[in-house]
């Protein structure tokens, strides 16, 4: 019976926080929606709780007598028994930088107290299904590495591994030229599901060269592959891409010498990539809006700076800031702020319409687009274009100053990338330019031309 009940639960949480209606609180939510949950009041109990029965997730408060929140994540992070459990850090500290410190101290996502039952939910459930996949991927990479040892170990398992396999197997021959020179391949044998790949009996393989059935493999990495493996004795273990009938397969591919010839075992990993994607996407994915994360525009910023510099093309970046936001927010409440947090997104997505540009969420209302091979005139138009979408959204916003409905001010800076700057001097002079805007009443852009010769 208690295994049953086990088996129910959607997922074993931690909450640290000394503040006890707010244990409460939680626990009673979490256990209403199926969760099995465990509270503390402090640092201390959380890391000894944590040793004697991780959970799959934890709910931390920031600000706790003794050892605060980001004192505990480190602790955490730092232990290898513990790094990989997820933190969702529970703070009324909303201030960017409290957020940016808790990310930098190992947490997955920020909850601002007071917080939404749907939101703290639906974050819960987005980090544990994100430790699921994970999980499962390494499972799967256990397997395979297993299966591929297995391989590599010994030859005489090769008659049992062709029976029992899932993965494909099959064995070649060289075809020689009279000077010795490896010209094809002779098959010697084949499982089912290399067979089925092809659509051939495998019985009748031996009757044919690897060149015979498909002469395009000339031209294949796989073919030259092959040969060195021959003649130099070399291991292949490769994660090999074909276009299949418009799609893209993944295969998993291990060439192994035998005698004059090599047996190759292969594997289809298209889902295994698909799924490694996917959590790719998410990690460099803002949660909320879901257009690029702070740390995804990091990323793209650097590479399109080195990109640009190399090419001597112009880099331009628009910093964009809703105005008079916080008083949107406690005028409609936080929960109708993300919902137009989330709008604005779209609206500057559809704004920056090439392939190489990216949109990203900066920091709290604040939003970012990187423009590779963009002039100034051409980054102030997508500037424009972004504050006239905004305001054709006509969210009302009756607290603002310059206009009934939300607006935003828009700072803008365009620089071919050198060695003698940085990006940090991009992202100094959109910032100043978005300061500018807002001084001159916001709702506008403004440009800030970066001098040739900088000063350091």
């Amino acid at each position: 019976m208690k295994r049953d009940q086990a088996e129910k639960h959607k997922g074993n949480i931690l909450i640290v926080d000394d503040v006890l209606e707010n244990l409460r609180l939680l626990s009673e939510i979490l256990h209403q929606h199926g969760y099995k949950v465990r509270s503390v009041t402090n640092g201390s109990m959380a890391l000894r709780t944590v040793q004697t029965k991780p959970p799959q997730l934890i709910l931390l408060d920031i600000q706790m007598q003794g050892m605060n929140g980001y004192e505990v994540c480190d602790r955490l992070k730092s232990d290898p028994a513990t790094r990989e459990i997820p933190v969702i850090f529970l703070s009324a500290l909303d201030e960017l930088f409290n957020k940016v410190k808790a990310f930098e101290a190992g947490a997955s996502d920020f909850i601002t107290k007071p917080f939404h039952v749907e939101e703290v939910l639906a974050r819960i459930e987005s980090q544990l299904t994100i430790q699921r996949q994970k999980e499962q991927l390494k499972k799967e990479i256990k397997e395979r590495e297993k299966i591929e040892q297995e391989l590599a170990n010994s030859r005489a398992f090769l008659a049992s591994v062709l029976n029992s396999s899932l993965e494909g197997i099959a064995a070649f021959q060289s075809v020689r030229d009279r000077q010795g020179k490896i010209i094809d391949f002779e098959w010697l044998l084949a499982n089912h599901v290399t067979a089925n790949l092809l659509g051939i009996k495998p019985d009748t393989l031996p009757r044919f060269t690897l060149l015979n059935c498909y002469p395009i493999l000339r031209q294949d990495p796989i073919f030259n592959l092959a040969i060195s493996v021959v003649e130099n004795n070399a291991l292949v273990n490769q994660e090999l891409c074909y276009n299949i009938s418009g799609s893209k397969a993944w295969y998993h591919v291990v060439l192994v010498k035998l005698g004059d010839g090599f047996v190759i075992n292969f594997r289809d990993i298209t889902q295994y990539k698909e799924m490694e994607a996917e959590l790719k996407r998410l990690a460099n994915m803002d949660g909320l809006t879901q257009v690029a994360n702070r740390r995804r525009f990091d990323e793209c910023l650097q590479n399109e700076w080195r990109r640009c510099m190399r090419e001597k093309h112009p880099l331009s970046l628009i910093l964009c800031d809703v105005d008079f936001f916080k008083a949107y927010n406690d005028t409609y409440g936080h929960q109708a702020g993300d919902e137009t947090l989330i709008q604005i997104a779209q609206a500057i997505f559809k704004s920056a319409k090439r392939a190489g540009d990216l949109v990203a969420r900066y920091g709290g209302e604040e939003f970012a687009v990187v423009l590779p091979n963009t002039h100034a005139s051409g980054a102030i138009e997508v500037a424009e274009t972004i504050r006239m979408h905004v305001r054709e959204l006509g969210i009302a916003n009756i607290n603002s100053a310059v206009s009934e409905y939300v607006t935003v001010s828009l700072g803008v800076s365009t620089v071919i990338p050198t060695k003698q700057i940085s990006p940090e001097l991009l992202v100094a002079a959109a910032d100043r330019a978005l300061y500018q805007a807002k001084s001159q009443g916001r709702d506008r852009v403004c440009f800030e031309k970066i001098p040739l010769t900088v000063e350091h």
